[in-house]
């Protein structure tokens, strides 16, 4: 596989990343993050030339400023979901009390 067709490639996991994230898709998101350092380690790998091999720390950087943007979207949601849960634990006890009376 060339060199442009993996760079394609990575730039499309973006895309199913953020759909994973949004959709709270967390085994699916596993998969891709697995595939997505498959593709990096393969590239890694690669014998590139020196313009080929500044694309893709180009590349890399990127992916490195999206991945904290959706490291931040991943524990909004977990922050989230930690409140719902306590509510839910609150709510657990307060039907709890009223059955004891």
């Amino acid at each position: 596989m060339d060199i442009d067709t993996q760079l394609q490639q990575l730039d499309g996991f973006t895309g199913l990343i953020a759909s994973a994230i949004e959709s709270g898709d967390w085994d699916g998101l596993n998969g891709i993050l697995v595939n997505r350092q498959g593709l990096l380690d393969s590239l890694c790998a690669s014998e590139l030339t020196s313009q080929e091999r500044e694309v893709v720390v180009k590349m890399m950087v990127s992916i490195q400023a999206t991945d904290q943007q959706f490291l931040a979207q991943v524990q909004n949601q977990k922050d989230v979901l930690q409140k719902q849960a306590a509510s839910l634990a609150h709510d657990r006890k307060a039907v709890k009390a009223y059955q004891v009376e």
